[in-house]
């Protein structure tokens, strides 16, 4: 009897337990990574708003970094695949709005910048 409730407790343990041991959510990184997105916006938008090229490139260099950071983790819910394209699209459109203002191209880089805060109220809505 007594052998058999220690079993039980000794699976109850590994059932609940150990699975949270590879868990690849990293939940302290991703609310980092997003605090510093949300500055980063902000940011983003006053240098655009200023037509400061040079700190708006540096800035979606600095957004692409975080997104990039959270290429491996798992999402706290929903898709893995979902979450995987937000973040490659977050980066790319990161990139051509470097590139938009390497051409000082206002336009180009308002619909980028467009282009990353719909992305990022798509996965918000998908996996917050």
């Amino acid at each position: 009897m007594k052998r058999s409730i220690a079993l039980g407790v000794a699976l109850l343990f590994l059932v609940v337990w150990v699975p949270t041991l590879f868990a690849q959510y990293n939940q302290d990184l991703v609310v980092q990574k997003m605090r510093s997105n949300g500055a980063l916006v902000g940011q983003i938008n006053t240098a655009v708003g200023a037509g400061d090229f040079y700190t708006s490139a540096l800035r979606l260099v600095d957004l692409a970094a975080n997104f990039k950071a959270l290429e491996g983790i798992d999402p706290p819910k929903g898709s893995k695949a979902e979450w995987d394209r937000i973040q490659a699209d977050v980066i790319r459109a990161a990139f051509r709005g470097v590139g938009a203002c390497g051409e000082q191209n206002l336009e180009q880089l308002k619909a980028e910048v467009g282009a990353i805060l719909a992305l990022m109220k798509e996965g918000h809505g998908k996996f917050r």
